[in-house]
């Protein structure tokens, strides 16, 4: 089977390299990504075999590059530096030497947002064949390194969770509400940090969804029922919120994300870390970029910064087209249009 990606295609790869069991052999001109690194790290602790193959120059090895490589040969990776003055421009993987990626992409932060195409070849046994042969070359040529440089990173400051466990009051614009959702509270639950002990993050996840917010992307893991956001450095959870589902549309251009707390769902913004409308929602529905959400048994609608379009008293309110939205109110009905 052969596919081509020409989108999205760190996402992609992400997610070809959290699958691999036995082995991942990357040969690549250019490597600065740390997203496409780290899962590097995390399969070679789990016991999958991973060996990369780069040139030495100024771009890979240099304190401009954040990736220290160090942390894959010092957990077992093998790592060889083509340090002769032949340019080496292949750009390939091979994970457990059925599945080939190739193409133009370089695995840098650049390239992900450059004209760049891939191709992800699976069980094809020519492409397999040419691609181990021309691995198994580069490895002879190339001798596996023992150390690379140490880069001195700054030290990453622990600060104190955004979201603390409090109470939280209902918007006072929605003033249509029943006397007892008026009274009642609710409480966001504030996670604990996680202790994973002796385990690896990829031990300690379920699953990992890579979920493009904004211009960025967001990784969420999954374990025991429960999602977390995951600290790309540390590859950790945060500690200021657990959420059993989450919600997003290809429209909100905004960092925010619909997450479920509690049976209540909320807007929240991953660059701030807070919420930008609270989880007080019963449903929500999305619809180009805004979304039409009920509490009790009244209708309101926001846009993708958590701001009021309509108020939550309505009988129903329905997308009809673009920024057009039919609301029905005590048997009557009218349209609402998004200036």
């Amino acid at each position: 089977m052969v596919e081509h990606y020409s989108k999205k295609i760190q996402n992609v790869i992400q997610t070809e390299l959290f699958k691999a069991k036995s082995s991942i052999k990357i040969v690549v001109a250019w490597f600065t990504n740390d997203l496409l690194f780290q899962p590097l790290v995390l399969k070679q602790q789990a016991g999958v075999k991973v060996e990369i193959i780069l040139n030495r120059d100024e771009i890979n090895d240099s304190e401009e590059n954040g990736i220290d490589f160090n942390e894959l040969v010092n957990v077992g990776g093998i790592l060889r530096w083509n340090e002769t003055k032949q340019l080496m421009h292949d750009k390939f993987c091979i994970i457990d030497d059925s599945i080939v990626i190739y193409g133009s992409y370089n695995w840098t932060n650049k390239a992900e947002y450059n004209e760049e195409s891939i191709t992800v070849s699976k069980n094809e046994s020519e492409t397999i064949r040419f691609y181990l042969e021309k691995f198994s070359k580069l490895s002879e040529k190339y001798p596996a390194i023992q150390s690379t440089r140490q880069i001195v990173s700054s030290p990453i400051i622990q600060t104190e969770p955004i979201i603390q466990k409090k109470e939280m009051s209902i918007p006072i614009d929605i003033n249509e509400l029943s006397k007892e959702r008026k009274k009642r509270s609710y409480i966001l639950r504030q996670c604990s940090p996680m202790n994973l002990g002796s385990y690896n993050a990829l031990a300690f996840y379920e699953k990992i969804d890579i979920v493009r917010v904004g211009i960025s992307d967001v990784l969420i893991g999954r374990a025991k029922g429960s999602y977390y956001f995951i600290c790309p450095l540390k590859w950790s959870p945060y500690n200021d919120v657990e959420f059993t589902d989450y919600k997003r549309d290809d429209n909100m251009g905004k960092d925010t994300i619909w997450i479920k707390v509690f049976m209540k769902w909320g807007l929240f913004v991953t660059s701030v870390r807070k919420f930008a409308f609270e989880p007080i929602c019963d449903e929500i529905i999305l619809c180009n970029g805004n979304t039409v959400f009920r509490i009790i048994n009244k209708w309101g609608l926001l846009d993708n910064y958590g701001r009021l379009l309509l108020e939550c008293k309505y009988d129903g309110v329905l997308c009809i087209g673009n920024d057009e939205y039919r609301i029905n109110l005590n048997g009557k009905s009218g349209v609402y249009k998004k200036a």
